[in-house]
C-alpha cells in the first residue's frame, strides 16, 4: 500500500474514532487522538473536537505531567 493510501485510511480510521469519542464524553469536554507509525518517524496524524490552540496548551500540560515518568505504559489505555 502506497504511503498517501496508507494516510487515507488512517484519517479515515481517526474520524470514525473521534465521533465515538465524542459521542461517549459529557458536554464540555476536549479530546485529541494521535496516531503515529512505529516504523516511519514522523509520520504522525490527529484529530480532535477541539481548536489547534486548545490542543497545544493541552498537549504542554500532558509533557509536563508525563515527561518524568519513567514508568513503561505500553499497552494500558
Amino acid at each position: 500500500m502506497e504511503q498517501k493510501e496508507i494516510e487515507e485510511k488512517v484519517k479515515s480510521k481517526l474520524q470514525g474514532i473521534a465521533r465515538k469519542v465524542n459521542d461517549e464524553l459529557p458536554e464540555g469536554f476536549g479530546f485529541v487522538v494521535l496516531s503515529f507509525s512505529f516504523n516511519k518517524p514522523g509520520l504522525m496524524m490527529y484529530v480532535s473536537n477541539a481548536n489547534r490552540e486548545d490542543i497545544v496548551q493541552a498537549m504542554k500540560e500532558w509533557i509536563e505531567k508525563t515527561e518524568n515518568n519513567y514508568g513503561n505504559d505500553t499497552g494500558k489505555y
